[in-house]
């Protein structure tokens, strides 16, 4: 989407990634999934997150979907916290392997994130 007489860098990013880092820490050890990422993503732009398994690419949706909270560094969604965008319902996210509970009807099932 373009703008007009709007230098493409004054356009704020619908995600922002800034020094972004994610450590787990259990049972006397320490992972780094990731370390110092920076990123951004403008409106209408298209990118995929390519590498090999344990790379860090589910951690790094599950921070910006609210799911983790970085060790360090600031994410952006919209220009607010994850949190925020969650709350205020600025995204949706789906999942790769749905889960339905087969003892809960369809609405109920529906029901359960909310």
């Amino acid at each position: 989407m373009k703008t007009p007489g709007v230098l493409r860098s004054a356009v704020p990013p619908e995600i922002s990634i800034d020094h972004v880092s994610m450590t787990f820490t259990g049972q006397g050890r320490s992972t780094n999934a990731l370390h110092d990422v920076s990123l951004s993503v403008r409106a209408g732009e298209f990118i995929s997150l390519l590498g090999p398994s344990g790379c860090g690419k589910s951690t790094l949706l599950r921070l910006i979907g609210d799911l983790l909270r970085p060790s360090a560094g600031d994410l952006r969604v919209k220009g607010k916290t994850p949190t925020q965008a969650r709350r205020d319902r600025d995204y949706g996210m789906v999942f790769q392997a749905p889960v339905l509970y087969e003892w809960r009807d369809v609405t109920r099932n529906v029901q359960l994130p909310l």
